[in-house]
């Protein structure tokens, strides 16, 4: 390691790390008690990562009322009977007459509790079995004259089709629902009233009990639910929380998107407390033979006339599709089976826009799009919530919300999935403007953007679809552009968007452009390439009322919107950068993006190095990131000049390798020398863009016969079904998220084909297998603290360092800063010994996180100032 380093005396560094010491030193690796009274869903949702026995393995007796998930008992009431059946009627019968049940999670320690009714004939190739489920049955009595009518519970039978009648509670007998005994214990079983069905001991009938007579192979019924068709699970880095990561890196996705616009203009929802057969429909208004899906006709040239085929599970004869928008892609198995190809690390923003739900016709959600935000967080740790309950319980599930650097690193490096919360919307905060008067302040700004990150989230870009009381946009190009202008930026602001003829500008900044709107000068404007992001003018088209006002005649292109960053877009910049939030400039005009950067060069970075230098702490980087390349080649550039990340918009294996290749200079070129390139992906699902499509002349295709290995993670990925439809992604293209496992693989093959130059296919990954580890380290700089060796007079001490000692990694993080260099779960800091010699620290962390050793070794040779 070369480095130059300046000796000083003692600084208040030291002072920093023994308080936050005190706070930090004696916490669990990675865990955050809420405050009390928090409302928000990160401050109410304490973040978790338990590792327990897998849920699949079975006792005898479920330990807890969570390890019941998925398996398959009996049910013992504590009278020494046994839940039997006559016919649909629920009985009390002998050992010999129990019926196994299946028993589905819908919710944490709550349960469909399903009887096998046979093999599902109704589906050509189906593999599960059709159920009956345990149901409550009720009576109203008519109450006396004066006084609410008695509802009286009686013995529960066996209904058709799933409902809150058939939802149960399950919970230990006792004072502790969550009470544990890997002997067995007895179970109270009530409804979602609290009317108590019964106390019941219950006991695992395993899937080659001799009694089976189910064609499918198990007493119990075989549930209908997407597979990932995937053999093994990650296992965690044996370098421990506190070592480098890999595995892909999405930057840019909509999961919770089934909720916004209103909640009706896409189909299906990630996922439904009763299953894949009920999360995976179409719209309503899709009815009558998909005839009536004007948006999907729109979005997704359907046939208006003949329509499409409406069914979703289990035989998805239309969708999804990788270019239909208005159905569901990112199912939580779908999802899944990508983070069992080698996903990491996922940004989730959360996205709406008031004037495009306002204008759509149907909608039970409101329209104001922070309401959408809010509701979406939710969603999301209902999600998180949900695949908990699959998985065995709360901080079991493969996938984990995270609110720092420390807890995403961990939850990596235990081989799961860690998901970033992050906004997209075109009213942040509420902060519209109409004829260029902005519609919030600069305390409304701080009150909602604590808030939201009270709520958990840590990453966000200004602007969307039209200019706000923050930012200009950088518009849509084409027939898009046409009509959310029209129809959309005038209906919002008031005004259309101002794009003049781009002034010349000085060498280098040739591309800094928005884009380029449809006039007489021009044949093609931005090109002649396609617009991905077509939903919003879709909607705009067929449901906007004509405004009565022609959109304005532009000069010739190259365009640039007048309108920049505003001194209220300023300030929220520097209050984000100031909480250790990713700064997203994509969407923003061009004249914004190039403001925002000289802020944060010119401006912030400047002042914060003059105070960190003050209290002797190592200074912030604020974070930057391009999530979807919605920006121009200029901005892309600086990114990496200011050591930020860029996550490409996901398109073709071949495309996309070109955009690799393109990055990967750019990063060579102009990034720090010290700076790790890796490059995320935005795939922008769910959201308004559509999926990649198949190669179109690939030389060698994907392989499924043998399957493939994960890159990351040992897991075999084998050609997927869902349902009865098989998906071959050379075909079918990014048809859902599930084939982004798939695409990772079509990715080094094109690189192979068409770059070998580079590396081909090897490279590829590589450097998409650094993309988690990139973020992770630039998202450390900006809420830790980076450090060099040259820190302009602020030191740290050995002694700091070995105070520290016991400490679990975001402690230790908080109160040192960033390293230097890291080796498996070694540190490298520059420090100064106790007379002040400079000294290279080298600081291990042991396989539960904690600082177990600090070893200092002199540096004579370092030069000094």
């Amino acid at each position: 390691m070369t480095s130059t380093f300046t000796p000083s005396p003692r600084t208040a560094r030291r002072g920093v790390a023994m308080l936050v010491l005190a706070g930090l030193l004696l916490a669990l690796p990675g865990t955050t008690a809420p405050p009390a009274g928090a409302e928000t869903p990160a401050l109410a949702v304490p973040y978790q990562l338990v590792v327990d026995r897998d849920v699949h393995d079975r006792l005898a007796s479920p330990e807890d009322r969570y390890a019941l998930a998925g398996g398959c008992y009996t049910m013992q009431a504590d009278d020494g009977t046994w839940v039997a059946r006559d016919g649909a009627m629920v009985i009390d019968g002998a050992e010999a007459d129990a019926v196994p049940f299946h028993f589905q999670p819908t919710r944490l320690g709550e349960y469909l509790i399903a009887a096998n009714e046979g093999p599902d004939d109704s589906v050509e190739g189906a593999w599960w079995d059709v159920r009956s489920y345990l149901t409550r049955l009720s009576v109203s009595t008519g109450g006396q004259p004066g006084l609410p009518a008695v509802t009286a519970a009686v013995q529960p039978s066996l209904a058709d089709t799933p409902s809150v009648r058939g939802e149960w509670v399950i919970t230990a007998v006792g004072d502790d629902a969550d009470a544990r005994d890997e002997a067995g214990q007895a179970y109270e079983v009530r409804s979602q009233d609290s009317t108590l069905l019964g106390t019941y001991t219950f006991h695992h009938v395993p899937d080659d009990d001799p009694t089976d007579d189910d064609p499918n192979g198990t007493a119990c019924a075989d549930w209908p639910e997407v597979d990932t068709n995937t053999e093994g699970r990650p296992s965690a880095n044996p370098a421990g929380p506190a070592a480098e990561v890999q595995g892909f890196f999405e930057s840019h996705v909509h999961g919770m998107a089934f909720e916004f616009l209103g909640g009706e203009a896409r189909c299906g929802r990630p996922w439904h407390p009763y299953g894949a057969e009920f999360a995976l429909v179409d719209c309503e208004d899709h009815a009558a033979g998909g005839r009536g899906a004007v948006l999907e006709v729109a979005v997704s040239g359907g046939d208006p006339v003949n329509g499409h085929d409406t069914v979703g599970w289990p035989t998805f004869g239309y969708w999804p599709r990788h270019d239909s928008l208005t159905h569901e892609q990112y199912y939580w198995r779908w999802l899944e089976r990508a983070y069992l190809g080698g996903l990491r690390l996922s940004v989730n923003l959360f996205v709406d826009n008031t004037a495009l739900c306002e204008i759509y016709p149907i909608k039970r959600n409101s329209c104001n799009e922070m309401d959408g935000v809010r509701l979406q967080a939710e969603r999301l740790f209902e999600l998180q919530d949900y695949i908990d309950a699959q998985s065995g319980g709360p901080g079991e599930g493969w996938l984990r919300i995270v609110t720092d650097p420390a807890q995403a690193r961990e939850v990596i490096n235990a081989g799961r999935l860690a998901v970033v919360m992050g906004i997209e919307v075109s009213e942040l905060f509420d902060c519209s403007e109409f004829l260029d008067q902005p519609n919030c302040t600069i305390e409304q700004i701080d009150q909602r953007l604590e808030e939201v990150h009270d709520m958990g989230i840590r990453q966000m870009e200004l602007v969307n679809k039209f200019d706000n009381a923050l930012s200009g946009v950088t518009g849509d190009g084409g027939a898009t552009g046409i009509l959310v202008n029209w129809l959309g930026q005038r209906y919002t602001s008031g005004h259309y968007w101002d794009m003049q003829t781009c002034a010349p500008t000085e060498p280098g900044h040739s591309h800094e452009h928005d884009k380029t709107q449809i006039n007489v000068a021009d044949d093609v404007p931005d090109g002649g390439q396609e617009e991905i992001d077509v939903l919003a003018g879709a909607i705009l088209e067929q449901f906007a009322p004509t405004r009565g006002y022609a959109a304005p005649a532009y000069s010739a292109g190259p365009h640039c919107n007048t309108r920049g960053l505003t001194p209220l877009g300023e300030h929220l910049i520097t209050q984000m950068v100031a909480r250790g939030m990713v700064v997203d400039p994509d969407h923003m005009s061009a004249a914004a993006q190039r403001a925002a950067l000289d802020l944060i060069q010119d401006v912030i970075i400047p002042a914060e190095h003059e105070r960190a230098h003050a209290v002797g702490r190592a200074p912030i980087q604020p974070s930057l990131i391009s999530s979807h390349s919605w920006g121009n080649d200029e901005i892309y550039q600086r990114i990496y000049s200011l050591d930020g990340v860029i996550g490409a918009r996901t398109a073709s294996a071949d495309r996309f390798v070109d955009y690799w290749a393109e990055r990967r200079q750019w990063a060579a070129d102009l990034a720090p020398a010290d700076s790790l390139f890796g490059l995320g992906y935005g795939a922008d699902t769910n959201g308004l863009g559509g999926q990649p499509g198949p190669r179109s002349t690939p030389a060698v295709a994907l392989d499924y016969a043998d399957g493939f290995e994960a890159p990351v993670g040992g897991v075999t990925i084998h050609q997927h079904t869902s349902g009865v439809r098989t998906y071959d992604v050379s075909v079918d293209g990014v048809a859902h998220y599930g084939l982004f496992a798939d695409w990772f693989a079509e990715l080094a093959l094109a690189a192979d084909e068409h770059r070998p130059d580079l590396g081909g296919g090897d490279a590829i990954i590589a450097d998409m297998l650094n993309g988690p580890e990139a973020y992770l380290q630039m998202w450390e700089r900006a809420t830790y603290g980076s450090n060099d060796c040259v820190t302009d007079g602020s030191h740290l001490q050995t002694e700091d360092l070995h105070a520290l000692v016991g400490g679990n990694v975001e402690a230790f993080l908080t109160a040192v800063g960033q390293p230097l260099d890291r080796d498996g779960a070694a540190y490298t800091y520059c420090a100064t010994d106790d007379v002040g010699h400079p000294v290279e620290a080298r600081v291990t962390f042991d396989a539960d996180g904690r600082v177990a050793t600090v070893d200092a070794t002199p540096v004579w040779a370092l030069p000094r100032d």
